[in-house]
């Protein structure tokens, strides 16, 4: 008898302990994803309004899921204004990582309420970021009247500057991938080891063509967008399938219209490449586009036209095309939202100067 209740004894204690366990583990994963989002899940879109270069009037808008937007949450949440303009920005691990030039610097916020963490200077002309191996790399380009520019590795823990590589091309997007870094060099692509920064592979893009920016497909491949200009600066290019394993690029298709800063998306299953159009050269209220590249018909479609875009993004859930005429950089943005099939579903919110970046959660 007492070795029967001896065994009970041990059997409760035992599913106590696991059950204690799983309950711990539940608990813990609740805060993990509270912690990821950091209250950014109650919005439908945090916009980045890169400001004008004169005036370093970049700001952060948000739109709820109600479709209430609200303008200067950044000084709303700092007491001051951010006196920058954004050049990019995401949001890893409940912060809210912003690329700022004039003034340059770096600016990490809790991406729930929008308040600076710290600040990170020292890089001159900050352009785009990445995460690989818990550490921020972000390239920069000094000067450009040289062919060359920077990547920098930032630890975000000691909230310092690690260390950098220089490039002997001008880098604009970066992207991380199994571990590795990919980033442009006029019109290369390195394949950068985020520990050592050892450069491992480099592939050589079409023609003179200069690479831009990245995105991928449902089968985790890299594309990037390639952009050269005619005699009259009207941009020309496409983009291609970058393959490391053959050191080349593979399926380059040349895209009608594409717009000379070369910025990606992708469709929610990721089998469409999203970019941006112009029809001519560049003007304050240059006829503006979004098409679309199927990658498995190999074909491309208008998908919505409009005047004065200038950055875009798709929602990963609803396929929805976020973009904004900028009326000129002159005044606040007129935000527009399309369905996939760019039928118009608002047209009358207003974000601030600049409405570019689009971040979903």
């Amino acid at each position: 008898m007492k070795r029967k209740n001896l065994f009970r004894q041990i059997c409760v204690i035992a599913y106590a302990t696991i059950l204690a366990s799983i309950l711990n583990s539940c608990k813990d994963n609740s805060d993990d994803e509270s912690n990821d989002s950091q209250g950014s899940a109650k919005y439908a879109c945090i916009i980045l309004n890169q400001g004008n270069y004169s005036e370093a009037n970049g700001s952060i808008s948000t739109l709820d899921k109600d479709g209430n937007i609200t303008n200067q949450v950044y000084k709303s949440a700092n007491g001051s204004a951010l006196a920058s303009i954004i050049e990019s920005g995401f949001i890893d691990r409940g912060k809210l990582i912003l690329i700022c030039n004039n003034e340059d610097k770096i600016e990490v916020l809790n991406a729930g309420d929008f308040k600076t963490l710290f600040t990170i200077k020292g890089i001159v002309t900050p352009r785009y970021g990445a995460i690989a191996e818990g550490s921020l790399f972000v390239t920069s380009v000094p000067d450009w009247a040289k062919q060359e520019g920077y990547v920098y590795k930032i630890n975000l823990a000691a909230a310092k500057i690690d260390t950098f590589i220089k490039l002997d091309g001008q880098p604009e997007g970066i992207i991380s991938q199994n571990g590795k870094i990919i980033v442009g060099e006029g019109s290369k692509i390195k394949l950068i080891n985020p520990t050592t920064l050892e450069v491992e592979k480099v592939i050589k893009g079409p023609g003179a063509l200069s690479v831009k920016h990245f995105t991928k497909d449902s089968d985790n491949n890299v594309w990037a967008s390639f952009i050269g200009y005619d005699e009259y600066y009207n941009a020309t290019g496409g983009i291609s399938q970058l393959n490391f394993s053959k050191d080349s690029v593979d399926n380059y298709a040349q895209l009608s219209n594409i717009a000379g800063e070369g910025h990606l998306s992708t469709n929610p299953d990721k089998t469409e490449i999203i970019y941006r159009t112009i029809v001519g050269a560049y003007t304050p209220d240059e006829k503006s586009g979004i098409s679309s590249y199927d990658i498995s018909s190999k074909s491309e479609k208008e998908i919505v036209s409009g005047d004065g875009f200038y950055g875009f993004n798709v929602d990963p859930k609803s396929g929805d095309i976020y973009t904004a005429n900028i009326n000129g950089w002159l005044t606040n943005s007129t935000l527009l939202i399309y369905d996939a099939q760019g039928n118009a579903k608002s047209t009358d919110l207003t974000a601030g100067v600049g409405a570019c970046r689009f971040i979903f959660q």
